[in-house]
């Protein structure tokens, strides 16, 4: 095979491929409307269903600052025979893995000119607004309706299909009818 045909044979191999699986996954037949009616099935109306909704109320609002952390080392396997980080458990870090202590949060220092926004490292600043809420209740904000269900069940060669009918269309059809 020559290398200009090469690309050509690739391509048509993966539009072909492409055109296939498209085939094959448009081909689920779509719900089965007309045939031989074998049953019929009847749901009752039931009450309505009130739905409920629970309300809160934010109180006690506040402003909190935060700076960005550095950590260091988390979590850093240990060379081994190395005292000089502290671990969690406080032992010496000796073979496997030990956890190490997160660092320090940052601290502000507004007349430091060392940073440029006046956090010691330079780490950023976000405010955010936090309420607690305090439960008021619940309040009916609407009803679920029940209504009566109608329906068929339909039959052609190896297929099969419920299908909903008019309550009207539902009386005059019998078992055996074809639809």
């Amino acid at each position: 095979m020559s290398s200009a045909a090469r690309p050509v044979t690739i391509t048509v191999t993966a539009v072909t491929a492409a055109i296939l699986l498209t085939a094959c996954a448009s081909s689920t037949p779509k719900p089965l409307e007309h045939g031989t009616v074998k049953k019929k099935d009847h749901d009752a109306a039931r009450p309505s269903t009130p739905i409920y909704e629970d309300r809160y109320r934010e109180t006690n609002c506040r402003t909190v600052t935060t700076n960005a952390l550095t950590l260091t080392g988390i979590s850093r396997p240990s060379t081994g025979g190395s005292a000089s980080r502290s671990t969690t458990s406080g032992g010496s870090g000796g073979g496997g893995a030990s956890k190490v202590k997160p660092g320090s949060p940052n601290k502000l220092d507004k007349d430091s000119s060392s940073g440029s926004n006046g956090s010691a490292s330079g780490g950023k600043r976000s405010s955010r607004r936090v309420c607690d809420r305090q439960y008021l209740g619940r309040e009916q904000t609407g009803v679920q309706q029940h209504p009566a269900v109608w329906k068929v069940l339909i039959v052609k060669d190896k297929r099969s299909n419920w299908k909903e009918v008019t309550e009207t269309k539902w009386r005059t059809i019998k078992v055996g009818d074809q639809i």
